[in-house]
């Protein structure tokens, strides 16, 4: 029987009073050019590997042309907020960001979206009832850049034609009956969050199954099946990154129809540990100051009509390997990519099978082992038929 998904969104207790006009802040959900169903297709069309979502969503340009892409210092520190970190049109991971200091989590690969106030958007959905869609890991976002046609988000989009923006709903977003609960966080020995989930479960199908799960970054998922018999469920999910923003879900499974409920929540972000931070090897400073970018120095064609590169990598002064790791990173589309540990001496390496119609991007890593940093050495690309 052909699977069917219906998509339940619900706002966290708090915001239940409060008057969301301002939520949509410029994202949509997708219901233009075709709504989810033409996103899906233009993604495969492009080569792209996910294109299943509980739901799709589109901001206007302005929100990738204003989204500031380049660290900096400045003299007084700056309001955080949440920032979607876009890897080919799907949400990897959700910072808490100042829109403006140095973040690990942003590069050249990525591009950076801030997200509206509460977290989703508002809508009406089939019964007129003012709901949230949350923005979260693993949705599926499109840049309108006219009233019928959207794109994958990428850095320098323009506007083809005026948008016809919908005027959000206003009034108190009502939630799901069966929306899951934090009730609880603790820090566990080892620093990681135990997090304490009820899940109401009354007037439930008896033919349903039930599960509550919990997604980090990187959209790592993690699931615990319930008695969908019982009024209400409490589970623990353990192992949760400190001080990160993860999404919690009910998904509900009638097993009749193969139906799909899925009822999630705007991002909870996890309770920080008292983790003491080790003495740093590097300087990330020191490191992108002094270390030469990756060069390609030559381009050919093997017989199976792939590309075969060789690309010079920069010497790494005072590098010391019981303290810090090295690698070569060649991506390509998809998020496809090549790995190759490095020395720090500086060498030339040779990659190849790489495709002769895409672009490849060329970087050194280098990661601090006692901090965990990573300092990102960008070189030049590698494009489409073209030779250094």
């Amino acid at each position: 029987m052909k699977r069917q998904l219906t998509r339940v969104f619900v706002l966290v207790l708090i915001a239940l009073f409060t008057n969301l006009e301002s939520a949509q802040a410029n994202w949509y959900l997708d219901r233009t050019d075709g709504g989810p169903r033409g996103t899906v297709e233009r993604m495969l069309g492009e080569d792209l590997l996910q294109t299943r979502s509980d739901d799709y969503h589109t901001v206007d340009v302005a929100q990738v042309e204003t989204t500031p892409q380049a660290a900096g210092t400045i003299a007084e520190p700056l309001a955080i907020a949440k920032y979607a970190v876009v890897i080919d049109g799907v949400i990897d991971k959700i910072i808490n960001w100042d829109g403006y200091s140095e973040n690990e989590d942003i590069d050249e690969n990525v591009v950076i979206i801030k997200l509206p106030e509460g977290n989703g958007v508002v809508y009406l959905d089939e019964q007129g009832i003012v709901r949230l869609s949350p923005i979260y890991q693993g949705s599926i976002v499109s840049v309108q850049v006219s009233p019928t046609e959207k794109v994958t988000p990428e850095v320098g989009l323009v506007q083809k034609a005026p948008l016809n923006e919908p005027t959000p709903p206003t009034g108190p977003v009502v939630p799901k009956e069966h929306a899951p609960v934090v009730k609880e966080q603790v820090v566990a020995a080892d620093n990681s969050i135990s997090m304490k989930i009820e899940i109401p479960t009354a007037n439930l199908p008896a033919n349903s199954t039930v599960s509550v799960q919990v997604v980090t970054d990187g959209r790592s998922t993690t699931a615990i099946g319930i008695d969908p018999t019982q009024p209400s469920t409490t589970v623990t999910v353990n192992n949760l990154p400190q001080n990160e923003n993860v999404t919690v879900k009910t998904v509900i499974t009638d097993t009749t129809t193969n139906k799909e409920t899925v009822i999630v929540n705007p991002v909870v972000t996890t309770i920080p540990a008292p983790i003491v931070t080790p003495e740093p090897a590097r300087s990330p400073a020191v490191d992108k100051a002094t270390v030469a970018v990756p060069a390609v120095t030559s381009s050919t064609t093997d017989a199976s009509g792939h590309r075969v590169v060789e690309i010079k990598t920069p010497v790494i002064p005072d590098y010391d390997p019981t303290k810090s790791i090295a690698m070569l990173l060649v991506v390509g589309p998809g998020g496809s990519t090549t790995a190759i540990g490095l020395f720090g001496a500086g060498e030339t390496l040779t990659v190849g099978s790489l495709g002769p119609d895409s672009t490849y991007t060329v970087k050194v890593v280098i990661r601090d082992l006692g901090t965990g940093q990573e300092t990102v050495i960008a070189g030049q690309s590698i494009s489409k038929g073209v030779s250094p």
